[in-house]
C-alpha cells in the first residue's frame, strides 16, 4: 500500500540552539524582531526565521542556511552580557519533510508520540523508529518537518521511503 505522502530531504535549513534565562530571551527577541514562544513545544514565525520553544530555557532557531551565519552573529551578540548559549548545530542534523493528505498516517508507523494531539504551530522531540527526532507541525495532519541526528540521516531516508510504500 501506497500513502499519499511525499517524502523530501531539506536541504536549505540552518538550525541554531539557544539556552538562555528571561534576561538573554529579551535579548534574542530584539535580535531577531520576534517574540519567543514561552510555552514549551510551540514555535513562532515570521520573515523565514522560526524559534521552536523545546524547554523553558531552550529553543531553536530555524532559518535558511545562507542566513545561518547572519543569525548567528545577531544572537551571539545579544547573549554575549547574559548567561546564554548560542550554537550553530546544523551540520548535527538532518532534515526531512513528510507533506500530504497522509503524511500523518506515515509518521505513525515510528513516533513514539500521538501526533494527533499536536497541531499547526507546535513542535515536540521523541522517539522516531528507533533514534530521536524533532518534530515541527507546519500543517496538522499534512505537513511535518522533523530533524534527525545526521549519523541517523541514510536509516531515516530509507526508514521513511519503505513506510510511505512503493510509488
Amino acid at each position: 500500500m501506497s500513502y499519499q505522502a511525499e517524502i523530501s530531504k531539506l536541504d536549505n535549513f540552518a538550525l541554531i540552539n539557544l539556552r538562555g534565562e528571561e534576561e538573554a530571551v529579551t535579548r534574542f527577541e530584539s535580535a531577531l524582531s520576534l517574540m519567543f514562544p514561552r510555552t514549551a513545544h510551540t514555535t513562532a514565525a515570521k520573515d523565514n526565521v522560526a524559534v521552536l520553544s523545546l524547554a523553558p530555557d531552550h529553543w531553536w532557531v530555524r532559518t535558511s542556511i545562507q542566513k545561518e551565519r547572519e543569525t548567528f552573529e545577531a544572537l551571539f551578540q545579544a547573549g554575549s552580557t547574559e548567561h546564554a548559549a548560542v550554537t550553530i548545530v546544523t551540520d548535527h542534523f538532518c532534515g526531512f519533510s513528510v507533506n500530504g493528505p497522509e503524511a500523518l498516517l506515515v509518521l505513525r508507523q515510528g513516533v513514539s508520540l500521538d501526533l494527533r494531539n499536536l497541531h499547526t504551530g507546535q513542535c515536540t522531540r521523541g522517539g522516531f523508529a528507533r533514534c530521536g527526532a524533532t518534530f515541527q507541525v507546519v500543517d496538522y495532519a499534512r505537513h511535518y518537518d522533523l530533524f534527525v541526528e545526521s549519523s541517523y540521516g541514510d536509516y531515516v531516508t530509507d526508514w521513511l521511503a519503505r513506510a510511505r510504500g512503493p510509488e
